[in-house]
């Protein structure tokens, strides 16, 4: 073990790869919940805010919860 303070500590996910595939599956869902939320607004044809509504609200907060406790405390200070 080392006495060589790290750039980021109190690190909740330390592989930055896992971090980055979380962040980007976490933003993929929720642009794909945007677009068809979007398209249900403008379009007639179809009606699934009984889901994407919800999905967006979900998403919000999975959003906001990954950000704080994420991706705040893997942010350098320095």
């Amino acid at each position: 073990m080392s006495n060589i303070p790290t750039e980021t500590p109190n690190v909740v996910i330390e592989n930055p790869r896992i971090r980055k595939g979380l962040r980007s599956a976490l933003d993929t869902i929720g642009g794909l919940v945007f677009i068809a939320a979007a398209i249900d607004t403008a379009s007639p044809a179809f009606d699934i805010a009984g889901i994407t509504y919800p999905a967006l609200a979900g998403y919000a907060v999975a959003r906001v919860v990954f950000g704080f406790a994420v991706d705040n405390t893997n942010t350098p200070t320095k």
